[in-house]
């Protein structure tokens, strides 16, 4: 009874094993897996859940390409991005599902890196290779915006 026991035991830490394994194939080999919002204390610092660089307008439709945002120990922020010229798959993409309830702005960005102010905007503002600050969630699909800051500098 006791061998019984430990082969059901057995048995089931490896069927465990085997689905956990295959669980990290599958979120690995999907891409999609890596999409995440910025940590609490960084999002709150730029005021945005995720940042990204405009890589792809076409047909009311955005992409961007996830940029990496670091506070830095002197409270400043550090922002790194793919390059303008690098070339990048579609698949590299994020796509960005914005509604007709989604909120545009443009904050223009004084030459000294200061704050600046927001103004109303619309899709028509955004231009490839500007960074877009946005707040919303990341779904199956891509991330899903209730609000799009467009930084110009």
């Amino acid at each position: 009874m006791k061998n019984n026991m430990r082969n059901g035991i057995w048995k089931r830490a490896f069927l465990f094993g085997v689905v956990c394994v295959l669980a990290f194939v599958v979120m690995g080999c999907s891409g999609k897996g890596a999409w995440a919002v910025l940590d609490s204390e960084t999002a709150e610092a730029i005021d945005a859940d995720f940042r990204g660089k405009v890589r792809k307008l076409e047909d009311g439709e955005l992409f961007v390409a996830a940029c990496k945002v670091e506070i830095q120990e002197d409270g400043s922020i550090s922002s790194s991005s793919p390059s303008s010229k690098a070339k990048l798959k579609d698949s590299d993409l994020i796509p960005v599902i914005y509604t007709e309830d989604t909120k545009f702005y443009v904050r223009d960005v004084p030459d000294d890196g200061g704050e600046g102010q927001d103004r109303e905007g619309s899709f028509s503002d955004l231009e490839l290779h500007m960074i877009v600050d946005m707040k919303g969630e990341f779904g199956n699909d891509g991330f899903h915006p209730s609000e799009i800051r467009m930084l110009k500098f």
